[in-house]
């Protein structure tokens, strides 16, 4: 799932800590892919500071809504139709269809959510803006990250530009996508592939519209009280 994807799930939660801890993994792989972290080998090193325990919670939890999201009979179902749906538009490129639909499932989910008025993307960025830092910055050396000039860097700037308000409109999503794309493979959509795109992607907002509560209900009777 995708940042506000993620969200829903800690949106009534008062701790900034782990709504931050719950978008952390995703904040980590987009400052640098290469990094791995794994803090449930460490979890004893996480008790004895109240922020790191919520961080650590949050994290716990970004990596349980991904597993119950990922081996869903949903997203099984709807990354395959937009598959069929995209691979035509792919022809003559080396994107794979399957990581398209993967991603565009996960940023039309963000959309609907924010259509609907069911996270706001101020709520959001406003409780990661005032995590605490130093509390962040333990919880990464604890992980064994331990220079985080990096990280900070894209976690301010991802924080200041509120990137995921762009999700509101539909033609911005094949833009993201096609950003997304550009990181791994050295090829630009055509125009008229991105106008194919953003079709697809309207279509699918109004077929996911009817049903796609159903998967963060489904998520949501799943996960553990904070």
């Amino acid at each position: 799932m995708n940042f506000l994807s993620h969200f829903y799930f800690e949106r009534f939660n008062p701790q900034p800590a782990l709504v931050t801890g719950s978008v952390l993994p995703d904040l980590v792989k987009n400052a640098d892919k290469t990094i791995n972290l794994h803090p449930q080998k460490h979890e004893e090193l996480f008790h004895e500071n109240y922020l790191e325990q919520q961080l650590f919670l949050g994290w716990k939890r970004h990596i349980e809504t991904d597993r119950l999201f990922h081996n869903s009979d949903f997203f099984y179902r709807w990354t395959h139709e937009l598959k069929i749906a995209i691979d035509p538009i792919l022809t003559g490129t080396n994107i794979r269809g399957s990581f398209l639909s993967h991603i565009s499932l996960e940023l039309l989910l963000d959309h609907l959510l924010l259509e609907d008025n069911l996270v706001h993307e101020d709520d959001f960025y406003n409780l990661l803006n005032i995590t605490d830092r130093s509390a962040i910055v333990l919880f990464l050396n604890h992980c064994g990250l331990i220079n985080t000039q990096f990280f900070f860097k894209f976690y301010e700037k991802f924080v200041r530009e509120k990137y995921s308000r762009q999700y509101r409109n539909v033609k911005q999503l094949s833009s993201a996508l096609g950003n997304i794309c550009n990181r791994i493979w050295p090829e630009k959509l055509s125009e008229w592939q991105h106008t194919q795109l953003t079709n697809v992607l309207f279509d699918y907002v109004q077929l996911l519209r009817k049903e796609y509560i159903q998967i963060f209900d489904h998520i949501t009777r799943q996960l553990p009280l904070t």
